[in-house]
């Protein structure tokens, strides 16, 4: 993944609450499912590989914060199981038959928590990190994003 797009993820974990930080992790495995997919056609073994474990990853996380006293998470375990799979096969095999499925399989996932991130008022998991506010600069050529942060010196541990 593009170090712009790591930026941008990091600054939107930071201000998302439960709902929002599933969809996010969603939108990542699909990015390196793509990013899968890219390296396979241009014969980019090594990438491929990579974007796979990384993608691997995060669904490997999704996994671990199922919550069992909910009957949607056994549905959700076997989808992200046969996601694995899928995902291990690729990479074992190196072939990319079916990670265009995996998307859409995740794009319909994400789809519905997406439908209700508005429904989630429990606010930012992450506590106490800086607040961001956007503009935009004009450098060299291109136009470039700043944050301004606007609690200096308020953030961190305090003892």
């Amino acid at each position: 993944m593009r170090k712009e797009k790591i930026q941008n993820y990091s600054a939107r974990i930071t201000q998302a609450n439960r709902t929002e930080l599933l969809v996010i992790m969603y939108e990542i495995i699909q990015e390196e499912l793509s990013a899968a997919l890219d390296s396979y056609e241009e014969l980019d073994m090594k990438e491929f590989d990579a974007a796979l474990k990384n993608g691997q990853k995060f669904l490997g996380e999704l996994m671990g914060t199922l919550d069992y006293q909910y009957t949607i998470s056994y549905q959700l375990i076997s989808i992200y199981k046969f996601l694995n799979k899928t995902m291990i096969e690729a990479r074992l095999r190196q072939q990319a038959e079916h990670l265009a499925e995996c998307i859409e399989i995740i794009d319909n996932i994400k789809k519905g928590f997406e439908g209700i991130v508005s429904e989630d008022t429990s606010g930012p998991l992450m506590k106490n990190v800086q607040k961001l506010y956007a503009g935009l600069t004009y450098g060299k050529g291109s136009l470039n994003e700043i944050s301004v942060n606007v609690h200096d010196g308020k953030r961190g541990l305090y003892a």
